[in-house]
């Protein structure tokens, strides 16, 4: 049994850590996404890191969270800027 353990577990740490880079890269591209989206309905004008509305500072991601959230689960769009790994 300590064998078979010996020579399974790297295989699953390895498979565990493609999981999370491809759930990183699914993440990236909902980003770039949401910000291609935000380009065409802002006159294809890029968002801005900082922007200034009504006095206060609004940073890139307040603003293309539309983009990227799930209608129905606002919550999980903050989980798109985190990397599981």
């Amino acid at each position: 049994i300590a064998i078979l353990a010996a020579i399974l577990f790297p295989v699953f740490a390895r498979a565990r850590e493609n999981a999370r880079r491809a759930s990183c890269m699914s993440n990236m591209k909902q980003i770039g996404l949401g910000m291609l989206q935000y380009s065409q309905d802002y006159d294809e004008t890029f968002v801005r890191t900082r922007n200034f509305i009504n006095a206060q500072t609004v940073m890139w991601d307040t603003l293309i969270q539309p983009y990227t959230s799930v209608r129905s689960q606002p919550a999980a769009s903050p989980q798109i800027f985190q990397c599981p790994s």
